[in-house]
């Protein structure tokens, strides 16, 4: 058992992992897979535009942790002849390798255990289920800031969505810098619609993303939370987007400038992150 990890029952009788380093949960609320399922495969609608795709289609999984959210992804899109990639990034095994030791408990690991232990050993796997989806999962284990700056990051498939789910900016700052989502949007296709969910709503990250090049709207509730963060590569993604009477709000937040380093503060929006955000593409 590990001494960083462990299994909790949460409120709503589902079965999540804590980290005790970071002393958060995961999916604190409603559980791993009702939130996965609200935040990223109905709201981005990923069953039909997998359906849809005429190629192979990407996500991006950043914060593998036990593995919730690409899996259930996967449950989602069983059934459709796709062929799906799935890159998954974290800077550690151990939440999976724990979430595998207590399956019966998290209940949504049933039937996972060979391929995932494939995963863990090979950083890759390969499968192709009876309908004809065909998967390719591919595991980069590391500092994630750190290997957007390499020339590596360049040569991976690139998204057309993105299930971003760090710990919170207060505890795992790095995650959450501008720097880190500029150098995210840089990765991304401009011909390729791209959609990346976050569980945060608050003005210092939809600053960051903005600033970092995203177009930002209002995300969906995941039951915990009324209200989530959308962020796109195009502005045609975006059904609700943040509009002028945000920036106002924004400009009197006493919590609005972005992360420059990888240390968590708070603080009003600078003279020149304000000249930034009202010049950008989504408020002119």
């Amino acid at each position: 058992m590990s001494d960083q990890y462990r299994v909790v029952q949460l409120a709503s009788g589902v079965y999540s992992l804590r980290s005790e380093t970071y002393g958060e949960t995961f999916h604190p609320v409603i559980g791993p897979v009702a939130e996965a399922q609200a935040l990223y495969v109905n709201q981005l609608n990923l069953v039909n535009r997998v359906r849809d795709a005429k190629s192979e289609f990407v996500v991006w999984d950043i914060g593998l942790g036990a593995a919730a959210n690409p899996l259930t992804f996967l449950s989602a899109i069983e059934m459709i002849p796709a062929k799906v990639r799935i890159v998954s990034f974290d800077y550690t095994l151990e939440p999976l390798t724990v979430a595998l030791e207590n399956g019966s408990k998290l209940g949504y690991l049933a039937g996972w255990n060979e391929r995932l232990q494939t995963l863990l050993e090979s950083r890759s796997l390969d499968f192709k289920t009876e309908s004809g989806l065909s998967v390719r999962w591919d595991l980069h284990l590391g500092d994630f800031p750190a290997f957007l700056k390499k020339p590596a990051v360049l040569q991976l498939s690139k998204p057309h969505a993105i299930f971003y789910d760090a710990f919170s900016p207060a505890t795992n700052p790095a995650m959450w810098t501008l720097g880190v989502f500029t150098d995210l949007f840089r990765t991304l296709d401009p011909k390729r619609a791209c959609l990346m969910p976050t569980y945060s709503r608050s003005t210092m990250l939809r600053v960051t993303l903005l600033l970092a090049g995203f177009y930002v709207g209002k995300g969906h509730a995941t039951g915990e939370k009324e209200e989530t963060t959308l962020a796109a590569n195009s502005p045609e993604c975006i059904v609700e987007p943040l509009d002028r009477s945000w920036l106002m709000r924004c400009k009197r937040s006493q919590s609005a400038e972005p992360l420059h380093e990888p240390f968590y503060r708070q603080s009003s929006i600078s003279d020149e992150s304000w000249e930034r955000l009202v010049m950008h593409p989504q408020f002119r």
